[in-house]
């Protein structure tokens, strides 16, 4: 049998709060019987009415999109439900993607290798780098050159670098006058001369930069030696400092 609700009932059986409700009336979207005594009342059909409107508003929906489809029937709301699915499985494939990331950055990835900006974060160092030395005739030298450079030779220079610094790693134990610290500055030097023509003191303000940019020294973080940045920075500085 059918009856009315009260709004405390409406409460208990919806768990919405008051103001929620009150809303709902005054948006049109609930409109509940006022009686004579100021109360509101609900009917049945109005306590399914609801459960509808928690139902789109479940499926994020907003109010004004509610509105203009409480009123239709299930047949004619199908095919805009069969679209919000296509939206759920959009989020939750950009939602895994970045618990993806997460779980790699967690797990000691640096931020430079993660996929999770909008605009990579290497392309943004290249921003960067062009905003502060784009005058520079190394840096005009660096863009020619990578230009030059296809995808497969870009990929060898990185591996080429990441090994002298792999090497640099196991050497941190080494004084950096050591003969075997000043063959590697020299091979890394070699390799940073591959991208452009920098000058001693714009590799002794490279090496700088992988302390104290936090960034870079996150980047290292990979090699699992703390001391590595500190440790280029000084050797760098030891062979190629004027």
């Amino acid at each position: 049998m059918d009856r009315n609700y009260t709004i405390k009932e409406i409460m208990t059986i919806t768990g919405l709060t008051k103001r929620t409700l009150h809303y709902y009336d005054r948006v049109g979207l609930l409109p509940a019987e006022k009686l004579e005594n100021g109360y509101r009342s609900y009917s049945q059909e109005d306590l399914i009415r609801l459960q509808k409107i928690l139902f789109l508003k479940a499926l994020d929906f907003s109010i004004k999109d509610i509105q203009n489809l409480i009123d239709l029937t299930d047949e004619d709301l199908r095919p805009i439900l069969e679209k919000q699915e296509k939206v759920f499985a959009l989020k939750i494939k950009e939602l895994q993607e970045k618990e993806r990331q997460l779980q790699a950055f967690l797990s000691g990835q640096p931020l430079l290798d993660l996929d999770i900006f909008e605009k990579p974060l290497s392309d943004q160092y290249k921003v960067e780098a062009e905003m502060r030395y784009g005058d520079t005739p190394a840096y005009q030298i660096f863009q020619e050159r990578q230009e030059k450079l296809d995808t497969n030779q870009k990929g060898t220079e990185q591996e080429r670098l990441e090994q002298i610094f792999q090497l640099f790693s196991q050497q941190t134990h080494l004084p950096y006058d050591a003969p075997e610290v000043k063959q590697l500055v020299e091979e890394w030097r070699r390799a940073l001369l591959a991208f452009s023509d920098f000058s001693d003191q714009v590799l002794v303000y490279i090496a700088q930069t992988y302390e104290d940019d936090p960034r870079f020294k996150q980047y290292f973080q990979k090699y699992g030696n703390p001391d590595l940045p500190a440790f280029i920075k000084k050797a760098v500085k030891a062979h190629l400092g004027l």
